[in-house]
C-alpha cells in the first residue's frame, strides 16, 4: 500500500510540474477588438460579461446606430450605420459583428456623415470617420450583435434588427 502512494506521489508531482511549464506566458498583445473577436458573444449580456473580463469600460460618449440592415443575397446582409467618438481624431474606429455566437465580420469606419457632424458637434478630425458598411453572412431571423470599438479600452453596443 506505502509503494502505491509513493508511486501515485511521484506521479502527480510530475504531472503539477508539467502544468507549470505548459502555464500562459506573457500578457496577451492582441489589441482589445482581436481579444473580443476571439471570443463567443450570442447576445448583449455576454458582451457586458466579456468586456468585463477583459476589462474594457462601455462608453457614455461614444454614439452610434445601425441605420439599416438589407439582404444583398441569399446568404449575406449589408449593414449601415455610423459611429463616432466625440472626443476622437480622425483615427477610424472598428465596429465588429456576431452572428450566432461567432465574429461574422469587422469593419472600420470610414467617411463623413454631415448630419452625425452637426449632431454631435463633431471636430478636430473625429467627423472624418464615422460611417460604416459591414458586410456578413446572416440567416434570416438572427439576431446580430453589434459592438462599436474606440481607443482606451472602450466600447458600445449597437442595437441591430434581425437580419431580413
Amino acid at each position: 500500500m506505502l509503494a502505491v502512494v509513493l508511486v501515485g506521489s511521484f506521479v502527480l508531482t510530475l504531472w503539477l510540474i508539467g502544468k507549470e511549464a505548459t502555464s500562459p506566458g506573457p500578457t496577451d498583445t492582441r489589441s482589445y477588438s482581436e481579444r473580443l473577436a476571439s471570443q463567443q458573444l450570442s447576445n448583449y449580456g455576454d458582451l457586458s460579461r466579456l468586456t468585463d473580463t477583459l476589462g474594457m469600460k462601455r462608453s457614455s460618449q461614444m454614439k452610434g446606430n445601425v441605420d439599416a440592415i438589407r439582404r444583398t443575397n441569399d446568404h449575406e446582409v449589408m449593414m449601415l450605420g455610423w459611429f463616432a467618438d466625440p472626443d476622437g481624431d480622425a483615427t477610424p474606429l472598428t465596429i465588429a459583428v456576431f452572428v450566432s455566437g461567432s465574429i461574422a465580420a469587422t469593419a472600420q469606419t470610414k467617411g463623413e456623415r454631415p448630419d452625425v457632424t452637426q449632431l454631435l458637434g463633431l471636430g478636430f478630425g473625429a467627423e472624418k470617420n464615422v460611417r460604416f458598411e459591414v458586410l456578413f453572412s446572416c440567416s434570416k431571423g438572427n439576431q446580430p450583435v453589434v459592438v462599436g470599438l474606440g481607443s482606451n479600452k472602450m466600447y458600445l453596443p449597437l442595437t441591430s434588427p434581425p437580419c431580413p
